[in-house]
């Protein structure tokens, strides 16, 4: 008998309660450890070639303020240091402390002499011997009892003669008191390629054991070297001036940081990335390099004691080289950052390749087999920021990292990657597990070969996923399986050509079902002539189940008086019809139900074309990739 028409189809609207008789199937599935919106957003991202590339966004942490971000926003949007600063420190206020003292960690003398050098040099000794001049040189050296050896020479190489007096570690401040405006008059450290001048004096002291430097000076002072070291001068001229302001949130962003923090040591920082990057005001080889500069002076002159406030405490305002385009959030919310495709970030997105043994050394696993990227933020490209990589190792064991884990091992720049390249032999299981689940059969030869090589390519299953659910073959066995639901028989070559040009059109299995099952001939199969029964039919094929007889009798009544296709349109386009194939998919790809997060997401598409969408999201997804790595 003749099926019915694409185009005779067309049927109005059932009213949503007849669609309300259609109860969804009891029991929603347990969560499970997989974050559902991964299948939705995230690429596959999994590794376990020889080789493998990384290629990321950002530099540093991501937290807060993003030094291209702030440039970025100044120089290409035009906002003022406060509307950088109330964007990256979201829920913090403005504040002004004056120029309270800051201590400086120098970690580079960390258990090391201290050797200084002026025209001037003079202690002084909090334990009793008052202030004591020293002449042009001196050094302290920490002994095991706690006191500190006090010798005069002449220079930095020079002989040492030892001054008398007891003198204890914590208790010594050292200073030139010539100190005037140029390099040459501070007190500075003997270092071995040259001499660094620091402003303000200078103490050593005694942490549990170890003899430590510490930089006592004005905040304002200490800020003149730590700005052009953490945001280049030069900034300031960038985009007729307006990068200035760039340099000011530069310079609140590091007076908040430093005072809101505090060592062991008494200190309040120290002079390294660990901190923040202070280099003192000059450093001497043959001639005088400035530390310091006029366009960042400036700058911090014109924020003078400012800092953000959380409350009534200084607000520890991180911030890093490049966000990527998103803050990595924590203390402060989440927000975009536009500022950073600036075109002079060479940051925003990097890449870097190193040996799979590299990887598996750094990270002390062992061998490999395979490295996936199986949790991200969801802020920004790519799904976000990495918070969970899986390694399989040869021996098969799982051992699983976070981004900032393998960021800090591998030496990357940052946790917002992905990864590209996989073996032929992690590429191939895939393969295998995609014509499994969505074909019902093992690869033939020349396929195996083709899509295997295109995931060792890539690194992504999605694509080869794509070409196998959109493949002739699969169409074939969606109308085959209609054909012989519904009218229990196979297909006859020109059907199979007639509904396979419409799913190439963009039919979906829903509407293929309402085609076929509203058809005569679905009817005389099913029904017998007998409507009720036809529904019970309709029932079994679409819902895997009986009609109940109120159910029967519902739906023959609008079958009377609006036609078949219209009974047919709302149980193929119900809920429940939709959620036994999602679970269908679940079950076979991943060996689980879906949880309430996956059917929300992707119940909505099992109205349309989500037997296309849904194979390709699992089967691209990392949580299938390791499944078909462990088959």
């Amino acid at each position: 008998m003749r099926l019915l028409s694409p185009g005779s189809a067309r049927v109005p609207a059932i009213l949503a309660a007849l669609a309300l008789a259609l109860p969804l199937s009891a029991g929603a599935a347990t969560a499970q450890p997989m974050a559902e919106r991964q299948l939705a957003t995230s690429r596959v991202t999994t590794v376990s070639a020889d080789d493998i590339s990384f290629i990321g966004h950002g530099w540093g942490h991501g937290r807060g303020m993003g030094q291209y971000g702030a440039l970025g926003y100044a120089v290409d949007h035009g906002w003022t240091y406060d509307h950088i600063l109330g964007h990256f420190y979201g829920g913090t206020t403005v504040g002004n402390v004056g120029n309270p003292e800051m201590s400086v960690e120098l970690l580079a003398l960390n258990g090391k002499p201290l050797v200084v050098t002026a025209s001037q040099i003079r202690i002084v000794d909090a334990a009793g011997n008052g202030a004591v001049d020293l002449g042009t040189a001196a050094r302290f050296t920490l002994r095991r009892d706690g006191s500190v050896t006090v010798e005069r020479g002449t220079g930095c190489v020079s002989s040492w003669q030892q001054v008398s007096g007891t003198f204890t570690g914590n208790n010594i401040r050292v200073s030139a008191p010539g100190e005037g405006a140029s390099l040459g008059s501070l007190l500075r450290v003997c270092e071995t390629t040259g001499e660094r001048a620091y402003r303000g004096s200078l103490s050593v002291v005694n942490h549990l054991g170890t003899q430590m430097t510490i930089n006592h000076l004005p905040t304002e002072s200490y800020l003149r070297g730590v700005v052009p070291r953490e945001s280049p001068a030069s900034w300031g001229s960038q985009g007729g001036g307006r990068g200035m302001e760039a340099l000011k949130a530069q310079a609140v962003a590091a007076r908040s940081y430093a005072l809101s923090s505090s060592r062991a040591t008494g200190a309040k920082t120290c002079d390294t990335t660990a901190c923040q990057v202070y280099g003192g005001a000059g450093f001497k080889t043959s001639s005088w390099t400035a530390l310091e500069s006029a366009l960042t002076d400036q700058a911090i002159a014109a924020t003078a004691g400012a800092v953000r406030m959380i409350g009534t405490a200084v607000a520890r305002t991180e911030f890093s080289s490049s966000t990527g385009g998103y803050t990595a959030g924590g203390v402060f919310p989440a927000v975009p950052d536009a500022g950073d495709a600036i075109s002079a970030n060479p940051n925003r997105t990097w890449s870097t390749s190193m040996s799979m043994s590299t990887v598996a050394s750094r990270l002390g696993t062992g061998a490999i087999r395979s490295i996936t990227v199986t949790g991200r933020n969801g802020l920004g490209a790519d799904g976000g920021r990495v918070t969970e990589v899986t390694v399989i190792t040869t021996g098969g064991q799982t051992v699983r990292f976070t981004g900032n884990q393998v960021r800090s091992a591998l030496g990357l720049k940052s946790d917002w990657f992905v990864l590209s390249g996989a073996t032929d032999s992690a590429a191939t299981a895939v393969v295998r597990a995609l014509y499994q689940d969505i074909l019902g059969r093992e690869p033939d030869p020349s396929g195996l070969e083709t899509w295997t090589r295109s995931i060792a390519q890539t690194g992504d299953a999605r694509s080869v996923a794509r070409g196998i659910v959109m493949s002739t073959e699969r169409l074939h066995t969606f109308i085959r399986a209609e054909y012989r639901a519904a009218l229990r028989r196979e297909p006859e070559a020109a059907g199979l050509t007639h509904w396979m040009a419409y799913m190439q059109a963009g039919t979906s299995v829903p509407e293929l079902q309402i085609y076929i099952y509203a058809s005569d001939e679905a009817m005389l199969n099913l029904g017998r002539g007998d409507l009720n029964r036809w529904v019970d039919g309709v029932y079994r094929g679409v819902l895997g189940r009986s009609a109940g007889a109120s159910e029967q009798a519902s739906w023959a009544d609008v079958a009377r008086r609006q036609g078949r296709p219209a009974v047919v349109r709302s149980i193929a386009m119900s809920d429940e019809a939709g959620l036994r194939r999602l679970t269908s998919y679940y079950r076979t790809m991943l060996g689980r139900s879906p949880d309430p997060s996956g059917i929300s997401t992707f119940l909505p598409m099992m109205r349309g074309n989500g037997d296309f969408l849904l194979p390709i999201e699992i089967g691209g997804s990392p949580e299938y990739w390791l499944r078909a790595q462990t088959r």
